[in-house]
């Protein structure tokens, strides 16, 4: 399924004889990435209709000469209807274009609960939970098993605060001003047959922010660029 979606090329398959593989089975590499950018472009049109000063306040944003600008993950982002970039001079991937747009798209008015709740909670998740476990939740637990020590001081470099808790790590990072995401961690115990263990909870409106997929997505960056602070460590 990974290959004829463009998720995985033909030869990180090990599976596959090449030199028998259809060519029109195979996408192009870049096939997944030009998707992308045909969605953002979607997107920035619908973004034309959204009033960005008055939607500034609801959203955590402060807006200036027609730019939002948006504190998201480790750095903040400079956003006009035409293009998004990041202050420090890190490229933007077009999803992270896509989710920020996302973000100002809904307009989020609700004020946020305070009461966290797993992914499963909300309606129609039960795909999008089976993604956040694979790429964000055992990502993470396999990550902070082998490297806690390292890892643990990097939570300094977002919008963070740790918890109190039962967990070996409990910690509430802001993704984006109004997405907030907790995450649990608990240690494995090979000799009582534990395997190490993530929990990332969401904001019981963040539904009134972001669609389910891009809080799902929300919680991938947050565990890439967590372990990409690690390697320039």
């Amino acid at each position: 399924m990974a290959l004829t979606t463009g998720k995985r090329l033909p030869e990180e398959c090990p599976h596959l004889d090449l030199a028998k593989l259809p060519t029109e089975v195979a996408p192009k590499p870049a096939s997944e990435l030009d998707q992308a950018y045909r969605i953002l472009e979607e997107i920035k049109k619908k973004v034309q209709n959204v009033n960005f000063e008055k939607a500034a306040p609801g959203l955590g944003l402060s807006y200036k000469y027609g730019r939002l600008h948006i504190p998201y993950l480790d750095g903040e982002v400079e956003l006009t209807k035409k293009n998004a970039r990041r202050l420090d001079g890190l490229e933007l991937d077009p999803r992270d274009q896509i989710l920020l747009y996302n973000y100002v798209i809904f307009q989020g008015y609700k004020p946020l609960t305070g009461e966290f709740v797993g992914l499963e909670t909300f309606p129609n998740s039960i795909s999008k939970v089976a993604t956040l476990r694979r790429y964000a939740e055992e990502k993470l637990a396999r990550a902070l098993n082998e490297d806690f020590e390292d890892l643990r001081p990097l939570i300094s470099h977002f919008r963070s605060r740790e918890l109190s808790g039962e967990a070996d790590l409990a910690v509430e990072i802001l993704v984006l001003p109004r997405v907030p995401l907790r995450v649990y961690f608990w240690r494995g115990d090979p000799e009582e047959g534990l395997s190490p263990e993530a929990k990332i909870l969401y904001d019981l409106r963040a539904t009134e922010y972001l669609d389910l997929e891009s809080l799902v997505f929300c919680a991938e960056r947050l565990v890439e660029r967590w372990l990409v602070l690690e390697n320039k460590n």
